[in-house]
């Protein structure tokens, strides 16, 4: 008896663009995916108008040279053989994305980390992807600059929250039937200065059965290899980026909580260190 087809979980990419080099990376790379799981991306841009009011002839003649310019800005970045179409959104960037991604029932939205209102590896608040990590109730990829275009590794960040069982989840979707290897790390803050050499590993091996039996277990039950990596320190921001570091991963999928304190505000603290300090692509998946 054949085998069942698994059905495709990503069919639909929205990726934000400005012309920048982060932007065309964002695109190389979401093109990539998009490949992996026969997915087409969507590329559009925001158009702000200058003028408070313009007529309707002017506004169509602004869309318009917009669109050729968004066409070049996707040639330009070589995407290959996927399917690709381009958008030009009227208004603020950013809840424009979010306004195209749910129009168009997108499974994931990729942005560059800096663009044209940032320096180089610069992500100051307010910027677009850090608004969307905030505000978006899908996934959200922030790419930088050096990159591997072809995920081969994932570290996934996991502590039993459920941001981070959604994170898990992410994972073994975009995994689907492809060889990635996949890490699943978790930090903790153990008194290793009040206990001795063999209190510690018992802390670590306690760690890495409550990473395997719990936090991944889905993982684990759907066939795939997932290797733990117990991490210890104050800092847990940077931990998981030291341990992606370490291990050479080419992607970081960092679960967000549910609303917080401030309406409309879902990322917290640690993700929100993830985002600004990171070296490498990372995902954010809220809750829910």
């Amino acid at each position: 008896m054949a085998a069942p087809v698994r059905e495709l979980a990503m069919k639909r990419i929205v990726v934000g663009t400005d012309g920048s080099a982060g932007a065309a990376n964002a695109m190389r790379w979401a093109a990539r995916l998009a490949s992996r799981h026969g997915a087409e991306v969507v590329v559009m841009t925001g158009l702000v108008p200058t003028d408070a009011e313009l007529p309707p002839k002017r506004v169509n003649a602004l869309v318009a040279e917009r669109e050729d310019e968004l066409t070049a800005w996707s040639e330009a970045a070589r995407l290959g053989d996927v399917a690709v179409r381009t958008i030009v959104e009227w208004g603020d960037p950013r809840p424009a994305i979010l306004e195209v991604a749910s129009r168009e029932q997108a499974d994931l939205v990729v942005v560059g980390r800096a663009g044209r209102s940032a320096g180089p590896g610069l992500l100051h608040f307010g910027s677009v992807a850090e608004w969307l990590a905030h505000h978006s109730e899908l996934p959200v990829a922030v790419i930088g600059g050096a990159v591997n275009l072809v995920t081969r590794s994932v570290l996934v960040a996991v502590d039993g929250s459920d941001g981070s069982f959604a994170a898990v989840g992410w994972v073994r979707e975009m995994r689907g039937d492809a060889d990635v290897r996949v890490v699943a790390a978790s930090v903790a803050q153990p008194y290793l200065e009040w206990t001795t050499v063999d209190s510690s590993e018992n802390w670590r091996r306690a760690l890495e059965a409550k990473i395997r039996d719990e936090y991944v277990a889905d993982l684990v039950d759907d066939g795939g290899k997932v290797e733990v990596l117990a991490l210890a320190g104050s800092n847990v921001a940077d931990q998981l980026l030291q341990g992606a570091k370490d291990e050479r991963v080419d992607l970081v999928v960092v679960g967000t909580r549910g609303l917080g304190g401030f309406s409309g505000l879902r990322i917290g603290g640690v993700a929100l260190k993830v985002l600004h300090r990171a070296d490498r692509p990372v995902v954010f998946v809220p809750s829910g």
